[in-house]
Protein backbone atom coordinates (compact mmCIF):
# COMPACT_ATOMS: atom_id res chain seq x y z
CA UNK A 1 0.00 0.00 0.00
CA UNK A 2 1.28 3.43 -1.05
CA UNK A 3 1.85 5.53 1.67
CA UNK A 4 0.36 8.78 -0.02
CA UNK A 5 1.51 11.35 2.24
CA UNK A 6 4.91 10.00 2.11
CA UNK A 7 5.33 9.49 -1.57
CA UNK A 8 7.58 12.04 -3.06
CA UNK A 9 5.78 10.66 -6.54
CA UNK A 10 2.17 11.53 -5.29
CA UNK A 11 3.52 15.09 -4.08
CA UNK A 12 5.46 16.16 -7.32
CA UNK A 13 1.77 15.03 -9.35
CA UNK A 14 0.31 17.58 -6.67
CA UNK A 15 2.63 20.32 -7.35
CA UNK A 16 2.13 19.56 -10.96
CA UNK A 17 -1.62 19.47 -10.26
CA UNK A 18 -2.25 22.77 -8.35
CA UNK A 19 0.11 24.31 -11.00
CA UNK A 20 -2.26 22.95 -13.76
CA UNK A 21 -5.33 23.96 -11.60
CA UNK A 22 -3.77 27.32 -11.20
CA UNK A 23 -3.20 27.72 -15.34
CA UNK A 24 -6.70 26.61 -15.88
CA UNK A 25 -8.25 28.74 -13.62
CA UNK A 26 -5.99 31.55 -15.43
CA UNK A 27 -6.84 30.69 -19.08
CA UNK A 28 -10.55 30.81 -17.82
CA UNK A 29 -10.07 34.11 -16.51
CA UNK A 30 -8.46 35.30 -19.20
CA UNK A 31 -11.26 33.61 -21.39
CA UNK A 32 -13.75 35.63 -20.24
CA UNK A 33 -12.45 38.95 -19.89
CA UNK A 34 -11.82 38.63 -23.60
CA UNK A 35 -14.99 37.05 -24.70
CA UNK A 36 -16.97 39.56 -21.85
CA UNK A 37 -15.04 42.81 -23.52
CA UNK A 38 -16.15 41.30 -27.33
CA UNK A 39 -19.84 41.15 -25.94
CA UNK A 40 -19.71 44.63 -24.09
CA UNK A 41 -18.06 46.15 -27.25
CA UNK A 42 -20.57 44.75 -29.75
CA UNK A 43 -23.34 45.87 -27.54
CA UNK A 44 -22.05 49.49 -27.38
CA UNK A 45 -22.19 49.81 -30.72
CA UNK A 46 -25.75 48.48 -30.89
CA UNK A 47 -26.38 50.89 -28.37
CA UNK A 48 -24.48 53.79 -30.14
CA UNK A 49 -26.75 52.98 -33.00
CA UNK A 50 -29.88 53.03 -31.62
CA UNK A 51 -29.14 56.43 -29.36
CA UNK A 52 -28.11 57.90 -33.33
CA UNK A 53 -31.10 56.43 -34.87
CA UNK A 54 -33.46 58.30 -32.12
CA UNK A 55 -31.46 61.16 -32.44
CA UNK A 56 -32.04 61.62 -35.85
CA UNK A 57 -35.97 60.90 -35.82
CA UNK A 58 -36.08 63.42 -33.09
CA UNK A 59 -35.48 66.06 -35.24
CA UNK A 60 -38.70 65.34 -37.33
CA UNK A 61 -41.25 63.27 -34.85
CA UNK A 62 -42.40 63.51 -31.59
CA UNK A 63 -40.50 62.07 -28.65
CA UNK A 64 -43.41 60.02 -27.48
CA UNK A 65 -43.55 58.29 -30.81
CA UNK A 66 -39.57 58.00 -31.31
CA UNK A 67 -38.89 57.00 -27.52
CA UNK A 68 -41.69 53.67 -27.63
CA UNK A 69 -40.58 52.31 -30.84
CA UNK A 70 -37.54 51.14 -28.98
CA UNK A 71 -37.21 47.15 -28.65
CA UNK A 72 -38.55 45.36 -25.62
CA UNK A 73 -34.85 44.96 -23.96
CA UNK A 74 -34.09 48.63 -24.71
CA UNK A 75 -35.09 51.34 -22.45
CA UNK A 76 -34.98 55.00 -23.23
CA UNK A 77 -35.43 58.71 -21.62
CA UNK A 78 -35.22 62.38 -22.90
CA UNK A 79 -34.68 65.09 -20.92
CA UNK A 80 -34.50 68.91 -21.29
CA UNK A 81 -31.03 71.07 -20.53
CA UNK A 82 -31.92 71.05 -16.98
CA UNK A 83 -32.07 67.62 -16.84
CA UNK A 84 -35.69 67.48 -16.17
CA UNK A 85 -37.63 64.23 -18.24
CA UNK A 86 -39.22 64.81 -20.79
CA UNK A 87 -40.30 61.25 -22.07
CA UNK A 88 -39.34 57.80 -21.08
CA UNK A 89 -38.36 55.74 -18.43
CA UNK A 90 -38.01 57.59 -14.90
CA UNK A 91 -34.97 55.09 -13.96
CA UNK A 92 -32.61 56.88 -16.28
CA UNK A 93 -31.00 60.12 -15.74
CA UNK A 94 -29.49 62.72 -18.00
CA UNK A 95 -26.10 62.25 -18.67
CA UNK A 96 -22.96 62.06 -21.33
CA UNK A 97 -20.95 58.78 -21.57
CA UNK A 98 -21.58 55.40 -20.26
CA UNK A 99 -23.01 53.77 -17.19
CA UNK A 100 -23.75 50.65 -15.65
CA UNK A 101 -27.45 50.44 -13.46
CA UNK A 102 -28.90 47.86 -11.97
CA UNK A 103 -31.68 46.45 -13.96
CA UNK A 104 -34.23 46.81 -11.05
CA UNK A 105 -33.91 50.51 -11.41
CA UNK A 106 -35.43 50.47 -14.69
CA UNK A 107 -38.48 49.04 -16.35
CA UNK A 108 -37.14 46.02 -19.17
CA UNK A 109 -39.36 43.92 -20.60
CA UNK A 110 -37.87 40.88 -21.20
CA UNK A 111 -38.66 37.54 -20.71
CA UNK A 112 -38.14 35.56 -17.29
CA UNK A 113 -35.66 33.07 -18.24
CA UNK A 114 -33.57 36.59 -19.98
CA UNK A 115 -33.78 38.44 -17.30
CA UNK A 116 -30.67 40.84 -16.92
CA UNK A 117 -29.12 42.11 -13.76
CA UNK A 118 -27.50 45.20 -15.48
CA UNK A 119 -28.41 47.37 -18.00
CA UNK A 120 -26.12 49.25 -19.93
CA UNK A 121 -26.73 52.77 -20.37
CA UNK A 122 -25.08 55.49 -23.34
CA UNK A 123 -25.79 59.52 -22.31
CA UNK A 124 -25.56 61.88 -25.41
CA UNK A 125 -26.73 65.09 -25.95
CA UNK A 126 -29.51 65.88 -28.97
CA UNK A 127 -29.37 69.93 -29.36
CA UNK A 128 -30.05 71.53 -26.27
CA UNK A 129 -31.27 68.07 -25.26
CA UNK A 130 -30.42 64.43 -23.04
CA UNK A 131 -30.94 61.25 -24.76
CA UNK A 132 -30.20 58.26 -22.62
CA UNK A 133 -30.47 54.53 -23.90
CA UNK A 134 -29.79 51.31 -22.04
CA UNK A 135 -29.76 47.54 -22.98
CA UNK A 136 -29.87 44.70 -20.78
CA UNK A 137 -26.89 43.18 -20.25
CA UNK A 138 -28.24 39.26 -20.26
CA UNK A 139 -25.78 38.65 -23.13
CA UNK A 140 -22.87 39.15 -20.98
CA UNK A 141 -24.70 37.85 -18.09
CA UNK A 142 -24.90 34.61 -19.37
CA UNK A 143 -21.40 34.04 -21.05
CA UNK A 144 -20.29 34.88 -17.79
CA UNK A 145 -22.22 31.71 -16.25
CA UNK A 146 -21.21 29.93 -18.89
CA UNK A 147 -17.64 29.98 -18.74
CA UNK A 148 -18.10 29.49 -15.21
CA UNK A 149 -19.72 26.16 -15.44
CA UNK A 150 -17.25 25.48 -17.80
CA UNK A 151 -14.06 26.25 -15.38
CA UNK A 152 -16.08 24.33 -12.78
CA UNK A 153 -16.19 21.15 -14.72
CA UNK A 154 -12.71 21.23 -16.21
CA UNK A 155 -10.95 21.78 -12.88
CA UNK A 156 -13.27 18.87 -11.76
CA UNK A 157 -11.89 16.86 -14.08
CA UNK A 158 -8.56 17.98 -14.05
CA UNK A 159 -8.77 17.21 -10.58
CA UNK A 160 -9.74 13.38 -10.70
CA UNK A 161 -7.43 12.95 -13.66
CA UNK A 162 -4.95 14.36 -11.63
CA UNK A 163 -5.37 12.36 -8.72
CA UNK A 164 -5.49 9.04 -10.74
CA UNK A 165 -2.31 9.89 -12.51
CA UNK A 166 -0.70 10.68 -9.49
CA UNK A 167 -1.57 7.67 -7.90
CA UNK A 168 -0.94 5.51 -10.73
CA UNK A 169 2.46 7.30 -11.06
CA UNK A 170 3.23 6.33 -7.48
CA UNK A 171 2.38 3.04 -7.83
CA UNK A 172 4.95 2.35 -10.17
CA UNK A 173 7.63 4.36 -8.88
CA UNK A 174 6.94 2.61 -5.62
CA UNK A 175 7.10 -0.60 -7.17
CA UNK A 176 10.08 -0.22 -9.01
CA UNK A 177 11.82 1.29 -5.78
CA UNK A 178 10.30 -1.67 -3.91
CA UNK A 179 12.35 -3.76 -5.91
CA UNK A 180 15.58 -2.10 -5.67
CA UNK A 181 15.25 -2.15 -1.71
CA UNK A 182 14.71 -5.30 -2.10
CA UNK A 183 17.89 -5.97 -4.27
CA UNK A 184 20.13 -3.27 -1.83
CA UNK A 185 18.72 -4.82 1.22
CA UNK A 186 20.17 -8.35 0.08
CA UNK A 187 23.16 -7.27 -1.40
CA UNK A 188 23.67 -5.35 2.28
CA UNK A 189 22.94 -8.89 3.84
CA UNK A 190 26.04 -10.54 1.96
CA UNK A 191 24.52 -11.44 -1.40
CA UNK A 192 27.16 -9.72 -3.21
CA UNK A 193 25.37 -11.22 -6.73
CA UNK A 194 22.50 -9.30 -6.10
CA UNK A 195 22.14 -6.32 -8.19
CA UNK A 196 19.32 -3.45 -8.96
CA UNK A 197 16.80 -4.23 -11.84
CA UNK A 198 16.57 -2.91 -15.07
CA UNK A 199 12.96 -1.99 -16.70
CA UNK A 200 14.96 -1.80 -20.27
CA UNK A 201 12.86 1.79 -20.66
CA UNK A 202 16.36 3.50 -20.55
CA UNK A 203 14.49 6.29 -18.43
CA UNK A 204 16.24 8.24 -14.78
CA UNK A 205 15.33 5.24 -12.91
CA UNK A 206 16.93 3.08 -15.13
CA UNK A 207 19.74 5.33 -15.44
CA UNK A 208 20.50 5.38 -11.86
CA UNK A 209 20.22 1.71 -11.19
CA UNK A 210 22.77 1.05 -13.88
CA UNK A 211 25.22 4.00 -12.61
CA UNK A 212 24.47 1.95 -8.98
CA UNK A 213 24.98 -1.39 -10.80
CA UNK A 214 28.57 -0.12 -11.99
CA UNK A 215 29.25 1.11 -8.45
CA UNK A 216 28.12 -2.06 -6.37
CA UNK A 217 30.17 -4.09 -8.98
CA UNK A 218 33.51 -1.85 -8.38
CA UNK A 219 32.50 -2.08 -4.51
CA UNK A 220 32.38 -5.79 -5.08
CA UNK A 221 35.80 -6.25 -6.60
CA UNK A 222 36.97 -3.98 -3.89
CA UNK A 223 35.44 -6.48 -1.20
CA UNK A 224 37.19 -9.05 -3.14
CA UNK A 225 40.32 -7.99 -3.36
CA UNK A 226 40.48 -7.06 -0.21
CA UNK A 227 39.39 -10.31 0.96
CA UNK A 228 42.25 -12.05 -1.73
CA UNK A 229 44.45 -9.44 0.32
CA UNK A 230 43.98 -10.69 3.26
CA UNK A 231 43.83 -14.79 2.78
CA UNK A 232 46.82 -14.39 0.46
CA UNK A 233 48.83 -11.92 3.19
CA UNK A 234 47.98 -14.28 6.29
CA UNK A 235 49.19 -17.10 3.61
CA UNK A 236 52.16 -15.97 1.87
CA UNK A 237 53.86 -13.81 5.42
CA UNK A 238 53.00 -16.65 7.85
CA UNK A 239 56.27 -18.69 6.62
CA UNK A 240 58.82 -15.69 6.48
CA UNK A 241 57.28 -14.13 9.49
CA UNK A 242 57.39 -18.03 11.90
CA UNK A 243 61.41 -18.13 10.22
CA UNK A 244 62.03 -14.84 11.63
CA UNK A 245 60.42 -15.51 15.05
CA UNK A 246 62.64 -19.08 14.98
CA UNK A 247 65.77 -17.38 14.09
CA UNK A 248 65.16 -14.46 16.35
CA UNK A 249 64.83 -17.48 19.45
CA UNK A 250 68.09 -18.81 18.22
CA UNK A 251 70.07 -16.03 18.91
CA UNK A 252 68.92 -16.44 22.43
CA UNK A 253 72.21 -18.07 24.08
CA UNK A 254 74.81 -17.84 21.54
CA UNK A 255 77.85 -15.69 21.26
CA UNK A 256 77.76 -12.10 20.05
CA UNK A 257 79.23 -12.73 17.14
CA UNK A 258 76.74 -15.79 16.35
CA UNK A 259 73.86 -12.90 17.87
CA UNK A 260 75.05 -10.27 14.90
CA UNK A 261 74.84 -13.16 12.55
CA UNK A 262 71.19 -13.74 13.93
CA UNK A 263 70.05 -10.49 13.97
CA UNK A 264 71.68 -9.42 10.51
CA UNK A 265 69.36 -12.37 9.10
CA UNK A 266 66.33 -11.63 10.61
CA UNK A 267 66.55 -7.89 9.93
CA UNK A 268 67.01 -8.26 5.82
CA UNK A 269 63.80 -10.92 6.67
CA UNK A 270 62.22 -8.04 8.37
CA UNK A 271 62.89 -5.79 5.25
CA UNK A 272 61.49 -8.35 2.96
CA UNK A 273 58.12 -8.81 5.32
CA UNK A 274 58.05 -4.42 5.19
CA UNK A 275 58.40 -4.12 1.34
CA UNK A 276 55.92 -6.65 0.74
CA UNK A 277 53.38 -4.93 3.20
CA UNK A 278 54.42 -1.54 1.44
CA UNK A 279 53.77 -3.30 -2.12
CA UNK A 280 50.02 -4.58 -1.02
CA UNK A 281 49.44 -0.85 0.69
CA UNK A 282 50.43 0.58 -2.82
CA UNK A 283 48.13 -1.85 -5.02
CA UNK A 284 45.00 -1.31 -3.16
CA UNK A 285 45.52 2.35 -3.31
CA UNK A 286 46.16 2.09 -6.91
CA UNK A 287 42.94 -0.64 -7.38
CA UNK A 288 41.12 2.22 -5.07
CA UNK A 289 41.65 4.81 -7.89
CA UNK A 290 42.35 8.19 -6.01
CA UNK A 291 45.40 8.88 -7.92
CA UNK A 292 43.22 9.89 -10.90
CA UNK A 293 42.45 12.98 -9.50
CA UNK A 294 46.52 13.58 -10.56
CA UNK A 295 46.34 12.56 -13.57
CA UNK A 296 47.37 14.96 -16.27
CA UNK A 297 48.88 14.96 -20.05
CA UNK A 298 52.11 12.27 -19.89
CA UNK A 299 54.98 12.05 -22.62
CA UNK A 300 54.99 8.24 -22.59
CA UNK A 301 58.41 8.45 -24.80
CA UNK A 302 60.03 10.37 -22.12
CA UNK A 303 58.89 7.89 -18.91
CA UNK A 304 60.26 5.08 -21.11
CA UNK A 305 63.33 6.65 -22.15
CA UNK A 306 64.43 7.65 -18.09
CA UNK A 307 63.86 4.24 -17.02
CA UNK A 308 65.78 2.69 -20.21
CA UNK A 309 68.56 5.36 -18.52
CA UNK A 310 68.36 3.98 -15.28
CA UNK A 311 68.12 0.59 -16.11
CA UNK A 312 71.14 -0.06 -18.48
CA UNK A 313 73.90 0.05 -16.52
CA UNK A 314 72.37 -2.78 -14.58
CA UNK A 315 71.62 -4.90 -17.80
CA UNK A 316 74.98 -4.40 -18.38
CA UNK A 317 76.08 -5.73 -15.06
CA UNK A 318 73.79 -8.77 -15.56
CA UNK A 319 75.54 -9.48 -18.93
CA UNK A 320 72.33 -7.88 -20.78
CA UNK A 321 71.74 -5.68 -23.06
CA UNK A 322 69.21 -2.98 -22.94
CA UNK A 323 67.51 -1.56 -26.87
CA UNK A 324 65.42 1.05 -27.08
CA UNK A 325 62.85 2.02 -30.33
CA UNK A 326 60.66 4.74 -29.13
CA UNK A 327 58.56 7.09 -31.17
CA UNK A 328 58.44 10.68 -29.80
CA UNK A 329 55.49 12.97 -28.29
CA UNK A 330 53.48 9.39 -27.60
CA UNK A 331 51.24 11.68 -25.31
CA UNK A 332 49.08 9.91 -23.11
CA UNK A 333 46.62 10.72 -19.95
CA UNK A 334 48.41 9.47 -16.45
CA UNK A 335 49.88 9.69 -13.79
CA UNK A 336 54.00 10.39 -14.17
CA UNK A 337 55.30 8.30 -11.20
CA UNK A 338 52.81 5.12 -11.68
CA UNK A 339 53.26 4.92 -15.07
CA UNK A 340 57.18 5.36 -14.77
CA UNK A 341 56.90 2.27 -11.57
CA UNK A 342 55.17 0.13 -14.13
CA UNK A 343 57.94 0.14 -16.71
CA UNK A 344 60.41 0.16 -13.78
CA UNK A 345 59.46 -3.03 -12.41
CA UNK A 346 58.56 -4.32 -15.93
CA UNK A 347 62.21 -3.90 -17.15
CA UNK A 348 63.62 -5.13 -13.14
CA UNK A 349 61.31 -8.55 -13.71
CA UNK A 350 63.28 -8.77 -17.16
CA UNK A 351 66.43 -8.17 -16.13
CA UNK A 352 66.27 -10.39 -12.94
CA UNK A 353 64.55 -13.55 -14.76
CA UNK A 354 65.95 -13.43 -18.59
CA UNK A 355 69.78 -14.26 -17.49
CA UNK A 356 73.13 -13.75 -18.88
CA UNK A 357 73.32 -12.67 -22.52
CA UNK A 358 69.27 -11.76 -22.81
CA UNK A 359 68.35 -8.69 -25.08
CA UNK A 360 66.06 -6.73 -23.23
CA UNK A 361 63.89 -4.06 -25.82
CA UNK A 362 61.55 -1.23 -24.90
CA UNK A 363 59.51 -0.03 -28.19
CA UNK A 364 56.63 1.89 -27.96
CA UNK A 365 54.64 3.80 -30.68
CA UNK A 366 51.04 5.67 -31.70
CA UNK A 367 48.50 4.14 -33.43
CA UNK A 368 44.73 5.34 -34.23
CA UNK A 369 43.65 3.80 -30.76
CA UNK A 370 46.40 4.97 -28.87
CA UNK A 371 49.49 4.21 -27.71
CA UNK A 372 51.25 0.76 -27.55
CA UNK A 373 54.65 -0.01 -25.26
CA UNK A 374 56.07 -3.24 -24.79
CA UNK A 375 59.07 -4.64 -22.82
CA UNK A 376 60.28 -7.62 -24.33
CA UNK A 377 63.71 -10.45 -23.55
CA UNK A 378 64.88 -13.21 -25.07
CA UNK A 379 64.75 -14.99 -21.94
CA UNK A 380 63.04 -18.52 -21.11
CA UNK A 381 59.68 -16.21 -21.04
CA UNK A 382 56.56 -17.41 -19.14
CA UNK A 383 54.65 -20.79 -20.21
CA UNK A 384 51.10 -20.12 -21.66
CA UNK A 385 49.13 -21.67 -18.85
CA UNK A 386 50.92 -19.38 -16.41
CA UNK A 387 50.54 -15.75 -17.80
CA UNK A 388 47.29 -15.49 -16.31
CA UNK A 389 48.45 -16.83 -13.20
CA UNK A 390 51.74 -14.75 -13.04
CA UNK A 391 48.82 -11.37 -12.30
CA UNK A 392 47.89 -12.18 -9.32
CA UNK A 393 49.12 -11.99 -6.24
CA UNK A 394 51.88 -13.41 -4.64
CA UNK A 395 52.51 -15.86 -7.52
CA UNK A 396 55.99 -16.89 -8.46
CA UNK A 397 57.01 -19.79 -10.75
CA UNK A 398 59.29 -22.33 -9.75
CA UNK A 399 62.21 -21.05 -11.92
CA UNK A 400 61.93 -17.84 -9.81
CA UNK A 401 61.20 -19.25 -6.08
CA UNK A 402 65.08 -18.54 -5.97
CA UNK A 403 65.42 -15.01 -6.37
CA UNK A 404 64.22 -12.10 -3.81
CA UNK A 405 61.21 -10.79 -5.03
CA UNK A 406 56.87 -10.73 -3.03
CA UNK A 407 55.38 -12.25 -6.26
CA UNK A 408 53.65 -8.29 -6.53
CA UNK A 409 55.42 -6.73 -9.15
CA UNK A 410 53.40 -7.91 -12.36
CA UNK A 411 50.70 -7.61 -10.05
CA UNK A 412 51.24 -3.58 -9.31
CA UNK A 413 51.91 -3.07 -13.29
CA UNK A 414 48.28 -4.36 -13.75
CA UNK A 415 46.78 -2.66 -11.14
CA UNK A 416 48.68 0.48 -12.68
CA UNK A 417 47.28 -0.38 -16.63
CA UNK A 418 44.03 -0.63 -15.11
CA UNK A 419 43.83 2.54 -13.42
CA UNK A 420 44.77 4.30 -16.41
CA UNK A 421 42.54 1.82 -18.42
CA UNK A 422 45.18 0.46 -20.34
CA UNK A 423 45.09 -3.41 -22.01
CA UNK A 424 48.01 -5.80 -20.76
CA UNK A 425 48.81 -8.52 -22.24
CA UNK A 426 51.61 -11.40 -21.52
CA UNK A 427 52.86 -12.80 -25.14
CA UNK A 428 55.58 -14.76 -26.37
CA UNK A 429 58.72 -12.68 -27.67
CA UNK A 430 59.91 -16.14 -29.36
CA UNK A 431 61.58 -16.76 -27.49
CA UNK A 432 61.18 -14.97 -24.10
CA UNK A 433 58.26 -12.90 -22.86
CA UNK A 434 56.43 -9.75 -24.64
CA UNK A 435 54.64 -7.77 -22.34
CA UNK A 436 52.20 -5.07 -23.82
CA UNK A 437 50.71 -2.29 -22.35
CA UNK A 438 48.01 -0.62 -24.75
CA UNK A 439 46.86 2.89 -23.69
CA UNK A 440 44.23 4.64 -25.17
CA UNK A 441 44.67 7.91 -27.02
CA UNK A 442 44.97 11.52 -24.78
CA UNK A 443 42.11 13.44 -25.31
CA UNK A 444 42.02 16.26 -28.50
CA UNK A 445 42.36 19.00 -26.02
CA UNK A 446 44.58 17.98 -23.79
CA UNK A 447 46.85 17.34 -26.69
CA UNK A 448 46.54 20.86 -28.29
CA UNK A 449 46.76 22.51 -24.88
CA UNK A 450 49.79 20.75 -24.51
CA UNK A 451 50.95 22.11 -28.01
Amino acid sequence: MIALHRSGAVRIALLFLGLFACTVVAAFALTYTLVRQEIVDHLRLNIVAGADAMAARLASEPPEEVLSSSSRQRVAALFDADGKLIYGERGLSPFVGWQEIPADSVGLQEEPEYRSMTVMVYGRRVGQLYLSVGEGMDIVEDSREALTSGLLWSLAFVLMAGLAGALVIAWRIDRRLGRTEVALNAYASGDMTRRLPLAGSGDELDRVSASVNTVLDRLTGLIETTRQITTDAAHDLKTPMTRLLHRLAEAEGTSAAESKMVLRSAAAEAKQIIATFDALLRIAEIEAGARRARFDLVDLSEVIETVADAYGPEAEQAGQRLETKIGSGLLITGDRDLLTQAFADLVENAIRHAGAGAVISLMATSHDAGVEAMVCDTGPGVPAADRERVLKRFVRLEASRSTPGTGLGLTLVKAIADLHNARLELGDNHPGLRVTLAFPQAPAMAKSAAA
